[in-house]
């Protein structure tokens, strides 16, 4: 039951991941910042996710690989956020990540 509810979460997290990326991205002023952070980082964080990390992917990485992908990519989003825009969405987006990314891989 916790395994499912968290599962729908983690769908709900990758959409805020790559809607958090663009705004942080076009908040900033500086127009290299804008294009990595706010276009070039949703695209590649999708395509990597979609061929490394989906459950039905054919070259999903192993576990581990994973799990220090995931602290990279929801990791990263964090900080951006938090550098980008609003502390509070940063912190509260980390928060639902860490906690998130701990029932997936540590319940069965």
């Amino acid at each position: 039951m916790i395994k499912t509810i968290a599962d729908g979460i983690r769908f709900l997290l990758e959409i805020a991941t790559v809607v958090l990326l663009i705004i942080a991205g076009f908040n900033s002023s500086d127009l290299v910042v804008k294009l990595t952070v706010g276009v070039i980082a949703p695209v590649l964080g999708i395509l990597f996710w979609g061929r490394f990390m989906a459950p039905m992917s054919l070259h999903r990485l192993p576990t581990i690989g994973r799990v220090i992908t995931e602290i990279l990519i929801f990791g990263g989003t964090a900080l951006a956020t938090y550098l980008l825009t609003t502390h509070e969405t940063a912190l509260i987006y980390g928060g639902i990540a860490l906690i998130d990314t701990l029932i997936e891989h540590l319940i069965p």
